[in-house]
């Protein structure tokens, strides 16, 4: 080791060069602490693949494909979605695109894709609801666990399939009325209870249960004020 001189004139080792290569630690031994996992992970990944495939049941893609609006109608636009039965589609580049591109390349435009089920253009929100939304409302009812949403580009229908009009109502609205037809025996009719905290409730007076009953009515008035508004 080197030695360097302090304040004091004393000298003190220096840590940063070592003149004998020697004093280097010497290279750590990892054999006796290998482990051989593989019997673990091919458990482990046999465990995945059994789970994955059991729940591939419980996953359903549905396709909606939206008609046309009326200015699309108005601009002759071209439908590129064809549908081959209730469970497969093919996507074709429109004739207008087609004639912009080589015959090479045009002959590999075409796509096929395959969901849980198809719905076409002419579907109604009724039999899109049956069709798709209703059993896993009934499973819901079950006790079983289900997850249900919407998802496409912009404009593409997802909140006219989700809520809808006040004349074609959405899965949402549907699917309420659903559980609480299903429930009408077992709901509580007054508004004398408020929750609170969670896992709470409070029981309120009658004034305040006037109060309540004023204020759901005030929300629910803006509501539909709103509604009409963008409805427009």
């Amino acid at each position: 080791m080197e030695s360097n001189l302090n304040q004091d004139g004393m000298s003190r080792p220096s840590y940063v060069f070592s003149a004998d290569p020697l004093a280097r630690p010497s290279e750590i031994n990892f054999d006796g602490i290998k482990l051989d996992l593989s019997r673990e992970f091919s458990l482990v990944a046999s465990s995945t693949e059994a789970n994955s495939s059991e729940s591939k049941d419980y996953l359903q893609v549905c396709l909606r494909v939206r008609p046309f609006t009326q200015p699309e109608k108005e601009q002759e636009s071209e439908g590129c979605v064809y549908i081959l039965d209730s469970q497969t589609v093919v996507l074709k580049e429109p004739q207008c695109t087609l004639g912009r591109l080589s015959e090479k390349s045009s002959g590999q435009m075409a796509q096929k894709f395959s969901f849980s089920k198809v719905f076409g253009p002419e579907t109604t929100q009724k039999e899109f609801f049956q069709g798709c939304i209703l059993q896993p409302v009934k499973d819901l009812l079950k006790g079983q666990s289900r997850l249900i949403f919407t998802y496409g580009l912009t404009n593409s229908g997802k909140t006219y399939t989700f809520q809808g009009t006040e004349e074609n109502t959405g899965i949402l609205p549907r699917t309420l009325n659903v559980l609480f037809d299903s429930l009408q025996e077992r709901l509580y009719t007054k508004m004398n209870l408020k929750p609170h905290r969670s896992r709470e409730y409070l029981r309120l007076s009658p004034d305040q249960e006037k109060e309540e009953v004023a204020s759901k009515s005030a929300l629910l008035r803006q509501i539909k004020e709103v509604w009409e508004y963008f409805s427009r």
